[in-house]
């Protein structure tokens, strides 16, 4: 499978399924209809005018990983992520009525009736089976696009993902989709955790569930933005989102015990398969507690999993240090982005980090301004990428200086349609491709410099550098463990 895209945290589902609310008679239905707002291929390209809008509030009302754009950019394998709003986004500073629906509508793009569904929903569990089966409704239907066949493939292990490749059908451009699921607060836990608890019971019992469904997740992103009962999260909100929706509640705490036995049955292979932990959004504090978890239980077959994120340029927690090599500086130091001995652990453990597409975590508030300021495209193109680059420098170098193969963990998870902020000129999938001969630019000086000086994987092609970020690192990684 060369010369495609993985990537490894996006939500194709999440602006369709919304807008599927729009009709009540059609809510939670999928559609064939490419045309219709509630299909997961319903093609909607940024204009001029919701660019200019990204790039003076921060918002995203298009779509970024419709499947139409994958297809057009090359995005072949997809981790899509399954995500109940939390009540946090819609029960905000604004109350429930309309100012509320109106500022969750302008930060989701997600329509008015799927916001006003949100604000009265009292089971998130419900609402996942609903998103999950929206997925199921399309698989494996093919549509025209462009007056070409084209089809998404839900998969649920390694082999039949090897299958989709070596078995192609005939005209039909297939696009292979294996599940995770952002926020464990889908077990119907962090409702309202400070007036009716989450029960033990039942948050099990739906994990369960989870475990036996015909194409269960491959990972679980534990942590999102706010309190679930089961660990502490990060400090994820910033601009209008932070202003507006308060996720200060048991923000930067560590695991509950209900917390330790979700964790105990997603890794357990006695009702089902494994579903592996992603430590996004998960708090410093929570992050360092699963590690130590896995190394006292001698879970060493466990890897660890960042599906979308960003390195801060610190060298741990504890000091808040900057790292002094050429790239510590243009990074985000923020917590919820990581640190430089949480990279290393990540690569003895032969795990993966998905590197986010998002502005807000990709770089420091100097390296935005070194980006900024270009209005050729292939200036923007080039420039902007310098963004990502630097996150592929810095752990290479992190790992590197640690004895480690420089290049094993890097690769794509873009959080595209996950209320992000895009990288600009990386605005949606199709943009990717772009990503890809940019990255190369950037690889090659590198090598034909300072990478020379790497204490190990000091003489990699830049061609097999990228190669491994866009998609080869993802698929090694999925071989061994999905």
């Amino acid at each position: 499978m060369q010369n495609i895209i993985v990537d490894l945290h996006c939500h194709p589902a999440m602006k369709p399924y919304g807008r599927s609310f729009d009709n009540p008679t059609l809510a939670r239905q999928n559609t064939l209809d490419t045309s219709d707002r509630s299909s997961i291929w319903y093609y909607d390209p940024p204009s001029v005018s919701d660019k200019l809008f990204n790039y003076v509030f921060g918002l995203t009302k298009f779509r970024q990983s419709d499947l139409t754009s994958s297809l057009y950019g090359q995005v072949k394998v997809i981790s899509a992520s399954l995500y109940p709003i939390e009540k946090g986004f819609v029960n905000n500073n604004f109350g429930s009525g309309v100012l509320s629906d109106s500022a969750v509508n302008l930060a989701t793009g997600l329509g008015f009736h799927r916001v006003n569904h949100l604000q009265t929903m009292g089971d998130y569990f419900a609402d996942l089976q609903d998103e999950y089966d929206f997925y199921r409704q399309l698989n494996g239907q093919v549509v025209t696009i462009d007056n070409k066949k084209a089809r998404y493939v839900l998969v649920k292990n390694f082999l039949e993902l090897e299958t989709l490749a070596s078995n192609p059908l005939p005209d039909v451009e297939t696009i292979a989709i294996f599940l995770s699921i952002e926020g464990a607060h889908v077990l119907n836990c962090g409702l309202d955790p400070q007036n009716k608890p989450a029960q033990r019971k039942e948050v099990l019992d739906n994990l369960d569930k989870i475990k036996q469904w015909p194409h269960p997740p491959f990972f679980i992103t534990v942590a999102h933005h706010f309190y679930n009962e089961l660990c502490g999260h990060a400090p994820s909100l910033s601009g209008f989102m932070a202003r507006v929706m308060d996720q200060t509640y048991k923000m930067n705490e560590g695991f509950t015990q209900l917390g330790w036995d979700v964790i105990e049955s997603m890794l357990s292979t006695h009702n089902g398969a494994r579903i592996l932990v992603d430590l996004k959004h998960m708090s410093p504090r929570s992050r360092k507690e699963y590690m130590n978890y896995l190394k006292d239980h001698q879970l060493d077959d466990v890897p660890l999993i960042v599906s979308h994120g960003a390195a801060n340029g610190m060298y741990s927690d504890e000091t808040k240090r900057i790292n002094n090599k050429s790239t510590g500086h243009l990074l985000n130091p923020v917590s919820i982005n990581f640190y430089d001995d949480e990279l290393i652990r990540i690569a003895m453990s032969q795990g993966i980090f998905g590197l986010q597409v998002d502005e807000r975590r990709a770089g420091s508030r100097e390296a935005l301004r070194q980006a900024r300021g270009r209005l050729e495209r292939r200036k923007i193109l080039f420039h902007r990428s310098k963004l990502i680059w630097n996150q592929i420098q810095h752990i290479a170098e992190v790992l590197a200086e640690a004895g480690a193969y420089p290049w094993s963990i890097q690769a794509i998870g873009s959080d595209y349609d996950g209320i992000v902020d895009p990288i600009n000129g990386y605005w949606t999938h199709e943009d990717l491709q772009f990503l890809d001969d940019y990255l190369l630019m950037h690889a090659y000086n590198y090598m034909q410099g300072e990478g020379k000086k790497l204490r190990t994987g000091n003489t990699v092609d830049p061609e097999e550098i990228v190669s491994r970020v866009m998609h080869l690192n993802a698929m090694e990684f999925l071989k061994r463990n999905f």
